[in-house]
């Protein structure tokens, strides 16, 4: 790793030396299924990580009695949140989450304190198929309640005698806080926790300290490792982060949560200056180059849990199943891609309903007194267009890519952080180079600068022939700028896997027009469309809470009817 463009660690060249007729081998022969007899020694973090991966935590006494509710009004709510999910571009792993998160905020609006809400909260989960039905134990209403009472109880506090803005931000890190404690306490992700901790403690050597100091490198290492290895999002680094800061933070009640006051808001302080930092950025990139390896390694723990050790210290077992799991997943890169692409055009063309019947139509007939076909049509059919066009150019790795992928593992699992050589090398992250001249900055800036006249003048320029109006032509950047920066997002998924670069001229030529249409598209996903996004707050508040109501009525009424059924008996 000694550049932020390579991926390198140690034991790689000493092992390939060793074996120089590695990179000759075709991985998909059969005779890597044989023992080759050749030993590959095994860190103490890695031996760490096989143990943590193989030992689940210790779980309370479970209750025989389960909670169960009507599967009549499951399927009702279950096709509620399939359509409300689809409004949100959002990894799977976390659509939980967000969504106890949501149905928290929704049952604030009538009981601010979250007094009672545990019961009917789980019951909710259940509707929604976010948990199977009769498989969460009575005993979870009781804990769920702890955790709410608790993080309320700080919440209270230290939002007494501060400012209205600062009161909602507190608000809003304490209900993030507890969507993650209760999806956690529900379904706890012990694996991909102790993975996750194991990349961090694998690359966090590799990184330069800033200015001198390694609390602040190690914790955007680690925030860096959670967004592109874990791929979590904020509200859950947060959280792991506030465990961090705060370890007994999951063990207490609000009985006894008034001995880590000060250091709940010294972390609230914190996480967000952290979550921000200025070289937060710089990190990401560099460490997501290093990533693809481990990747690969977390499918081989997955599918080989039993005989783990076995196979990570046989060469020629591990080629094999570094193999395997490559073909895996280049195969459902292209399935995934497909199914995310699908999303993201349902996150559009109902984004872009709501605009039309809202800005593009009304203008139309009340400003120009007349409705324009062509331009509707246009921004109807082209935003879908323009991103087939470009997933149809994706490509999945190769096997040059499988063969390097395995070297870097073979490096990784031999790789022990605390040895001198590991810290001899590394990225250093940091602003741009002092050595570089004003003038060719300035040259560069200008260059970048004219790249987004070109672009956006271009578009505009073709849309005036067009006669496309104001409106119509700011609707058609809008949504261009969005489809261009969520193909771009899609495509990530087969880069995911990628270590050998593959870009040629037309992808240099292609990032010159896109770049500038790229960034627009990520401010007004990020900034814009999370903000005032119209069609979010018409579901959240005035489609689910009567629809919620009515189903939480309609399964009591049933299971009070299914208990005077009982009583005949």
């Amino acid at each position: 790793m000694a550049s932020s463009n390579q991926q390198t660690y140690p034991e790689e060249q000493t092992a390939h030396e060793n074996n120089p007729s590695v990179e000759s081998h075709d991985l998909s022969s059969p005779a890597f299924s044989k023992p080759s007899g050749l030993f590959i020694p095994i860190s103490k973090y890695t031996k760490a990580l096989i143990k943590g991966w193989k030992t689940p935590p210790v779980q309370h006494s479970q209750s025989v009695v389960k909670i169960s509710v009507s599967q009549t009004v499951s399927f009702a709510a279950f096709l509620y949140e399939k359509m409300r999910n689809a409004v949100e571009f959002r990894e799977e792993h976390l659509i939980r989450r967000a969504a106890v998160e949501r149905m928290l905020k929704r049952r604030m609006i009538l009981n601010e304190n979250g007094r009672d809400i545990a019961e009917p909260l789980i019951k909710e989960l259940l509707w929604a198929r976010y948990y199977e039905n009769n498989t969460i134990g009575e005993e979870k209403i009781g804990e769920i309640q702890t955790i709410i009472d608790k993080y309320f109880f700080l919440r209270n506090e230290i939002s007494a005698g501060r400012g209205k803005r600062e009161q909602e931000k507190i608000a809003d890190f304490t209900l993030q806080i507890i969507s993650c404690e209760i999806e956690e306490n529900l379904n706890p992700p012990y694996r991909l926790e102790a993975f996750t901790n194991y990349v961090f403690q694998i690359l966090k050597p590799y990184v330069k300290p800033f200015n001198g100091d390694n609390s602040e490198k190690d914790i955007q290492v680690y925030i860096a490792v959670e967004r592109t290895f874990a791929h979590n999002d904020d509200p859950l680094i947060t959280y792991h982060l506030l465990k961090l800061q705060i370890p007994e933070i999951n063990r207490i009640t609000w009985q006894s949560a008034e001995k880590v006051l000060p250091r709940y808001y010294e972390a609230f302080q914190r996480i967000g200056r952290d979550l921000n930092h200025p070289l937060g950025f710089n990190v990401r990139n560099a460490i997501k180059k290093q990533i693809p390896p481990f990747l690969i390694l977390r499918d081989i723990f997955q599918q080989n849990t039993p005989n783990l050790e076995e196979i990570l210290t046989d060469d020629a077992k591990l080629k094999y199943k570094v193999d395997e799991a490559c073909r895996k997943r280049y195969d459902e890169s292209s399935s995934r891609l497909k199914r995310t692409a699908v999303r993201s055009f349902i996150y559009i063309l109902l984004t872009k309903v709501v605009i039309a019947l809202l800005l593009e139509i009304p203008y139309d007939l009340y400003i120009l007194k007349s409705l324009s076909y062509l331009p509707i049509a246009i921004n109807v059919i082209f935003p879908p267009i323009l991103m087939t066009l470009i997933i149809l150019t994706v490509s999945v790795p190769g096997d040059d890519n499988t063969r390097r992928i395995y070297q870097l593992i073979k490096g990784i699992i031999d790789n022990d952080p605390d040895t001198p050589a590991a810290v001899e090398s590394g990225i250093i992250i940091g602003k741009a180079s002092k050595s570089r001249s004003i003038i060719f900055t300035s040259l560069f800036t200008l260059f970048y600068g004219f790249t987004w006249l070109l672009s956006f003048g271009s578009i505009i320029y073709v849309l005036s022939i067009l006669h496309f109006s104001v409106v119509s032509q700011a609707i058609f950047i809008f949504f261009v700028t969005l489809v261009t920066f969520f193909a771009f997002r899609v495509i990530q998924i087969t880069q995911e896997y990628q270590v050998v670069s593959r870009e040629g001229m037309f992808s240099t030529i292609g990032d010159f027009f896109f770049l500038p249409i790229i960034r627009v598209g990520q401010w007004l996903s990020g900034e814009v469309l999370q903000r005032f996004n119209f069609l979010i707050f018409f579901l959240d508040f005035i489609i689910e809470m009567p629809f919620k109501a009515i189903v939480e009525v309609f399964d009591e009424w049933i299971h009070f009817m299914r208990l005077k059924k009982e009583e005949i008996f």
